[in-house]
């Protein structure tokens, strides 16, 4: 058993398989550089997203997919494809706010991949 398969054990979880298609989806996600520099940007939300103001609490919902699109210069529809398919892939989370959706990083998740990835190398 690897350490990845003993740490996921102990925490009472399947380990990451590499080979699965959701952690496949996982990683064709990442490989959008945009993609990748929004969920860098989810990491720290409210430095990242200091210049917008909250329109819920960033710890709790995450940030509204409007400050998303602002701060990446994007379309709005570009945007909400970008965020559909980090949600699909598993990374993030989203909660509806009115009629604002809000995303945050799936922690646990990335986690996980992060450990399956360093049982790689």
């Amino acid at each position: 058993m690897s350490r990845n398969d003993e740490t996921a054990a102990r925490a009472g979880e399947a380990p990451e398989d590499l080979a699965a298609p959701e952690t496949l989806e996982a990683f064709k996600a990442l490989a959008n550089p945009v993609r990748l520099q929004i969920m860098r940007w989810l990491r720290n939300p409210d430095t990242e997203f200091a210049a917008y103001e909250p329109i819920a609490d960033r710890d709790t919902v995450g940030v509204c997919v409007s400050h998303i699109q602002a701060k990446s210069g994007l379309a709005q529809s570009t945007v909400s494809s970008y965020m559909a398919t980090l949600e699909r892939a598993g990374l993030v989370r989203s909660t509806r706010v009115g009629k604002w959706t809000h995303y945050r990083r799936d922690e646990e998740r990335l986690r996980r991949l992060s450990e399956a990835v360093g049982g790689l190398i």
